[in-house]
């Protein structure tokens, strides 16, 4: 919101970063809008970060540099979102490197996001770790108990639909990290009620999130199958793959560094 309303001040150059499927998208473009009518006479420009690659990739291509050049000194803001995928992309790098530089000299707003911290970015250089470890970092995490309840509420009054409030609670209680597959329980939920002319029900519920690939209580989980089949391999990566199905995060993300609640709750 500073940002938002106050672009060149204090918050720049701005670092987002978060998990996916937590709205990342949606924020930078949400913000991306509001400069853009807080600001009409100004030039902002968002744009995902392998389109930055293929404008890259064009202008080296057709010798056209200069004019890619040119474009961005008309630019008052840029917003790069994903800046994660300019991992092993040298030359974007180093365009982006020399972008930022002139940039921040004239006090041009830069805002950037990412799917991790910049100490995390992989095959990113070292000069631009540094920078980007050195602007205004701000971490965003999953969303609390209520504010996924709220997120269900919001869009139900969107579709138009209703369903109890205790069934959203199952929902919520589930999915706690991606806000993308709250969404996705309502449609599947939804559709099961417009096909078969039934209300929702809880069976249907806990039938979605298995659907969605989470354990519930509800019915036999991964754990209690495993413990009840003696010639099973309890080996410990075993047990690690399944704490890691069990709360929908990469094998990799259980044994990372990171200190993401999501992560360190299931280590």
């Amino acid at each position: 919101k500073a940002v938002a309303k106050n672009p060149w001040k204090e918050n720049n150059p701005l670092f987002l970063y978060w998990n996916v499927w937590l709205g990342k998208t949606h924020l930078m473009q949400a913000v991306w809008n509001e400069i853009m009518e807080n600001f009409p006479e100004k030039v902002v420009i968002y744009l995902p970060a392998t389109k930055l690659i293929d404008e890259v990739i064009q202008a080296l291509r057709y010798g056209k540099m200069p004019a890619l050049n040119k474009k961005f000194e008309a630019v008052d803001v840029l917003l790069v979102d994903d800046i994660q995928f300019l991992a092993d992309k040298e030359k974007t790098q180093e365009v982006f490197h020399d972008l930022f530089n002139d940039f921040y000299s004239k006090n041009k707003q830069v805002i950037i996001s990412s799917d991790r911290p910049p100490k995390e970015l992989i095959h990113i250089a070292p000069r631009l770790q540094s920078r980007f470890a050195y602007w205004l970092v701000a971490d965003i995490q999953a969303p609390d108990y209520e504010t996924r309840i709220a997120i269900l509420q919001s869009k139900l009054e969107i579709k138009q639909e209703n369903i109890d409030s205790d069934l959203l609670a199952i929902i919520a209680q589930h999915i706690t990290s991606n806000v993308r597959e709250l969404e996705w329980a309502l449609n599947i939920l939804l559709t099961r009620k417009k096909l078969s002319w039934n209300e929702i029900s809880e069976d249907d519920v806990y039938a979605c999130l298995q659907t969605l690939w989470y354990s519930t209580q509800h019915h036999m989980s991964t754990f209690e199958a495993w413990n009840q089949n003696p010639n099973w391999n309890k080996s410990f990566d075993k047990i690690v793959e399944m704490v890691a199905n069990y709360y929908s995060i990469s094998v990799a993300e259980l044994k990372s560094d990171s200190r993401k609640k999501e992560i360190t709750t299931a280590r």
